[in-house]
């Protein structure tokens, strides 16, 4: 089997397994089923299903996404898509939120499920919180020594804005997480002048 079969029989797998457990938590609730029914659900061997997701948490929310797209990410740490530091922080990571090939159904599912657990909301701030610090590390890459303050400010302003959106998307379905955090930068921006940037590199 050559490496896009074997990549697109594991992303098959992974849907199967973030799709049972959904269905298995709405019908029993976090605590209502065991790691064994969802291996059963899914269709694979207990040791299969952990080397998917740890977790009965992880398996609703789904395997997190790989890397950004590489030109995407060139285009960030060379200064794109903008020159304004947070404006470009917010263009990466709605790509990054972007929903892929998830549909609407799926969506609600796990915005109930999300909405009745606070696990699940802890669980999703924390891969925000993670998405974010991985963009700290490009940040760097692209701005050189950036000031601790600097550093700070974008970090804890990011955080903030995608607590936000999240809170935005569980209120309104008629927009995905992306969407929401666009809408929630942009009148963040408004409030403050206009997006905030760092000095322009020598």
């Amino acid at each position: 089997m050559d490496e896009s079969a074997s990549a697109a029989r594991r992303r098959r797998t992974a849907r199967s397994i973030s799709q049972c457990a959904q269905r298995l938590a709405i019908e029993h609730g976090l605590d209502g089923f065991t790691m064994d029914d969802l291996a059963a659900c899914a269709d694979v061997s207990r040791r299969t299903l952990f080397n998917y997701v740890p977790s009965k948490v992880d398996a609703v929310l789904g395997v997190a996404d790989g890397d950004p797209d590489p030109a995407l990410l060139a285009d960030f740490l060379s200064g794109g898509p903008t020159g304004h530091l947070m404006t470009d922080v917010k263009e990466l990571l709605c790509v990054a939120l972007a929903a892929d090939d998830v549909d609407a159904a799926e969506v609600a599912r796990i915005r109930r499920l999300i909405r009745s657990d606070p696990r699940l909301y802890g669980a999703v701030h924390e891969r925000l919180v993670d998405v974010v610090s991985m963009f700290s590390g490009l940040i760097e890459q692209r701005e050189g020594a950036v000031a601790p303050l600097t550093a700070q400010i974008v970090t804890r302003l990011t955080v903030s804005l995608l607590d936000v959106a999240l809170d935005e998307s569980l209120a309104d379905g008629s927009l995905d997480l992306a969407q929401h955090f666009d809408r929630v930068f942009t009148g963040a921006a408004d409030l403050l002048g206009g997006a905030p940037s760092v000095p322009a590199r020598s």
